[in-house]
């Protein structure tokens, strides 16, 4: 034999050996599966479905959300300072996103070379203002002086001339008097001439004007000149006063607005108020596309984060809780951690807090509604920081030893759950009381116990067992009226289902047929009033037109047209007797 028909025989073997191998295996995987998942057992489809055992076990529902890791205590670094113009203040400087500084350390550099102009300009209106200021102040000073210069010095001055010219008067009329007597007596000896005479009186005359005069002036000086001389130097002393306070006022301005623009200067240079590790406030868009830069070169508006300095012993994850399961979550519940960026670390945490308010919904984004949920990290690891993205994991209720069964083992039916049993080749509807799920196992609380076998995929083999008949909302609700004692027709008549008939399966005709039945207890087809509960007889008086005493089928189907609001037949019904 050649050699390489030697190597195509091994060839053939070492195929026919794999597909054997394969065949095996093949072969093997269905008793492979039955040892992984003891619980579960079958055999041919001829045989039967899929069976699960109900055994006791641990409970866990949990729900799973997404979320990022942020510090429950973030340190905000804002920009004080007010800006110029619409566009706002410029970064100079900031230190490199992700640096660890202390406290002190110079965080932000500002542009101040605006503030330093204004500082410049505000520094000459106050020196302005003060010289002005000081102005005022001598002016009050000289005001208040004028005041007493007048009534101590020149008021006194005056008030003494006019009585010293009183003085004089008086000395000069007592004088002309003693002249013109002594006139007199030698005009009648007539030694001087009568001219000489009338001179005399005349002047007598004008000695009694000159003290007059000299008397009114001093009495204008007393009265008037002083009384006004002493309200225009109050007048000048108040307006003195009211210009100094404006003065001192508009120099307070101009002074509080230097300091202003000081402390403006001041606040460019930020530095760090505690140690942390720098994390810039920038905001990314919806497309992914940052909004709001932080760096240097870019325009910062007053009050805008710059900055966050989280702590990092207080961490927190903060994710999104669908509508439908945000009712199980509550403060205090606890909550497991993982990371993706450490997947081998598991840290656990407590619900901190769950929102009232939904989350609003992007542009683009769906109707559902979501809940932010805070969950306090109870221990902060190295290499645990701001950003992570973690999941969640929030025990929502626990029990250490409950029945349970996969929820495709139990379907509805009317307001009740049932499971399927199967015993030599037939199905047995078994109702059960359930309890929590966590949309894999369900909590059996009656109606099945430990180590039974229940069919997989129930609702599949539901149409080959007969399950009792669903009662209508009318017979739920007669069966609630017998329960509380309360009459069944009164009920019925009363129920809105009779008057819409699409919200049963009964009829009108036939509800009231049945209601009639019912209350005709000797089958004579009519109802005695005195037979009738009282609450129902006082409302079917009415109903008796004949005044027999009696209500018949007529008439009854006639009073409940007048109740009811007529459905199709029923007053149709009522128009024959």
């Amino acid at each position: 034999m050649s050699r390489s028909a030697h190597k195509t025989g091994a060839r053939r073997g070492l195929a026919v050996r794999k597909l054997l191998v394969v065949a095996l295996l093949v072969a093997a995987l269905p008793t492979l599966a039955l040892s992984l998942w003891p619980k579960l057992s079958w055999t041919t489809a001829d045989a039967g479905p899929m069976l699960y055992r109900v055994e006791r076990s641990e409970f866990v529902h949990e729900l799973t959300e997404r979320g990022n890791v942020e510090s429950a205590d973030n340190v905000e670094i804002r920009c004080q300072v007010k800006a110029k113009n619409a566009t706002g203040t410029t970064i100079l400087e900031i230190v490199p996103e992700g640096t660890v500084v202390k406290e002190g350390d110079v965080l932000v550099r500002l542009d101040a070379s605006a503030l330093e102009n204004d500082r410049t300009s505000q520094s000459i209106v106050c020196k302005n203002s003060e010289a002005l200021l000081i102005q005022a102040q001598k002016a009050l000073e000289t005001a208040r002086i004028s005041k007493d210069e007048y009534l101590h010095g020149q008021y006194k001055e005056a008030e003494q001339s006019a009585q010293i010219d009183i003085i004089v008067a008086r000395e000069d009329l007592s004088r002309a008097i003693q002249y013109l007597a002594y006139s007199k007596r030698l005009t009648a000896k007539g030694y001087i001439p009568q001219a000489q005479l009338e001179a005399d009186k005349f002047a007598v005359e004008k000695a009694k004007n000159a003290l007059d005069v000299a008397e009114t002036k001093l009495d204008v000086l007393q009265k008037f000149t002083k009384e006004k001389m002493r309200v225009q130097l109050d007048s000048d002393i108040k307006t003195a006063e009211a210009r100094l306070n404006a003065q001192e006022a508009t120099h307070k301005l101009d002074t509080a607005s230097l300091a202003l623009i000081e402390s403006q200067i001041e606040k460019c240079l930020i530095k760090a108020p505690q140690p942390g590790q720098v994390v810039y406030a920038s905001v990314t868009g919806w497309r992914g596309t940052k909004e709001v830069i932080i760096d240097a070169g870019e325009q910062v508006r007053e009050r805008q984060v710059l900055i966050r300095l989280p702590d990092p012993k207080r961490m927190q994850v903060v994710a999104k809780i669908n509508e439908a399961k945000v009712a199980l979550v509550h403060r205090g519940m606890a909550a497991t951690v993982r990371l993706d960026a450490f997947p081998e670390m598991e840290l656990h945490g407590v619900v901190e807090k769950v929102d009232e308010f939904p989350v609003p919904a992007s542009f683009f984004g769906t109707s559902v509604k979501e809940y932010e949920t805070v969950v306090r990290i109870n221990e902060s690891p190295a290499g645990l920081r701001p950003g992570l993205t973690a999941e969640v994991q929030i025990c929502v209720e626990h029990a250490p030893n409950a029945v349970q069964a996969p929820v495709q083992a139990v379907f509805e039916h009317g307001d009740k759950y049932y499971c399927l049993t199967h015993e030599a080749g037939r199905f047995f509807p078994r109702e059960v009381k359930i309890g929590s799920t966590n949309d894999k196992t369900v909590v059996i609380q009656g109606g099945l116990s430990e180590g039974e076998h229940v069919v997989l995929n129930a609702a599949a083999y539901r149409d080959r067992v007969t399950l009792p008949a669903v009662p209508t909302q009318t017979e739920r609700a007669l069966a609630r009226a017998r329960q509380k004692g309360v009459p069944a027709a009164q009920l019925v008549m009363a129920s809105p289902a009779i008057g819409n008939p699409g919200r049963t399966r009964d009829t009108p005709i036939a509800l009231t047929d049945r209601m009639f039945r019912e209350l005709d207890k000797t089958g004579g087809g009519k109802l005695q009033l005195r037979d009738l509960p009282e609450s129902l007889r006082a409302r079917l008086q009415s109903a008796d037109t004949d005044g027999d005493g009696s209500i018949d089928r007529r008439e009854w189907l006639a009073a409940a047209a007048r109740v009811l609001k007529p459905g199709p037949g029923l007053a149709k019904a009522g128009a024959k007797p």
